[in-house]
């Protein structure tokens, strides 16, 4: 028996309603009416907050707000020890604490001296553990002459180095962390086969023409500055600016590896580790014999500050 046309109606109405209420609900489900006022909202690109950080300690150091500034860096070191600018963080930072180290300003880490009758600058570094160099450069001498109840500051010399062969980086730290950081040039070092090793300052040199110069004479444009370690083969040595990024064979034995970087010198890399000669002179002044010194040939670490 047929369907009248009524009810042929009927079905064709609700076939269009069934098949237009799924069409809706499929519209709503997969096109939300919020989706184009969403879309619309411009995208907000993330930023770190250590770059804005980054950014006002610059502008606080500009201002030589040295304190302020170090506060900012060393908070930003803190929370969020790895992100895109840690390494200008702990640049700016090391440049900063240079500058307060090395100011005749009191600070942590100086000592205020008052100059008694038979005192020599020498004799002075020795009972306060700092060295003749560094308390001419903190107090502005332009000799080592002194006069009695002159007062000096004595810079304290606590510090330790760690050569970062992984990262290319010297680290200098003292007794309350971090203090700076200066780049590698190039490194080519006898074999080791442990990732780590430990040895001190074992020499503080000074060359030129092929001789040692004296230390009254040290770090002038055309001598060479040079920190021997307490191992055979391992010396800090400085290169001038021009050699930064050179050609030379840059070249890392540790146990059955050697890893090389691109040459084009047909000359073999001097022994060593080459900095920057103005980076040596400030290291230079910050060490003194038997001063610990770590190399790090293999990360053993997760860190990537």
């Amino acid at each position: 028996m047929g369907m009248s046309l009524w009810q042929k109606c009927i079905v064709v109405l609700l076939g269009v309603a069934i098949f237009g209420g799924a069409a809706c609900f499929a519209r709503i489900a997969f096109r939300p009416p919020e989706l184009d006022r969403y879309r619309s909202i411009p995208w907000v690109t993330y930023v770190h907050p250590n770059i804005k950080k980054l950014q006002q300690a610059k502008a606080l150091a500009g201002e030589g707000k040295f304190d302020e500034a170090r506060v900012i860096l060393a908070k930003a070191l803190i929370t969020a020890p790895k992100s895109p600018v840690t390494r200008e963080l702990r640049d700016l930072l090391g440049n900063i604490n240079e500058q307060i180290f090395f100011s005749k300003v009191p600070s942590p880490g100086k000592t205020e001296y008052i100059v008694k009758s038979g005192d020599a600058l020498a004799s002075i570094a020795r009972k306060l553990e700092s060295s003749t160099e560094a308390i001419i450069r903190v107090n502005h001498l332009d000799s080592t002459v002194i006069r009695p109840e002159e007062r000096l500051l004595v810079p304290q010399l606590d510090f330790n180095i760690t050569i970062d062969l992984v990262r290319s980086r010297v680290v200098v730290c003292n007794s309350h962390g971090f203090f700076c950081q200066y780049p590698i040039v190039a490194a080519n070092l006898p074999l080791s086969r442990k990732p780590t090793i430990q040895t001190k300052v074992k020499a503080k040199s000074f060359g030129e023409n092929g001789g040692l110069v004296r230390p009254a004479d040290r770090f002038h444009n055309e001598g060479h500055p040079q920190i021997d370690l307490g191992r055979a083969g391992y010396v800090l040595y400085g290169v001038g600016q021009e050699n930064n990024g050179s050609s030379s064979e840059i070249a890392v034995e540790t146990g059955d590896k050697k890893g090389t970087m691109d040459s084009h010198d047909a000359n073999p890399a001097p022994q060593g580790i080459a900095m920057l000669k103005k980076d040596i002179a400030e290291i230079d002044l910050l060490i003194r014999k038997d001063t610990p010194v770590t190399i790090i040939f293999e990360d053993t670490s997760d860190s990537q500050a």
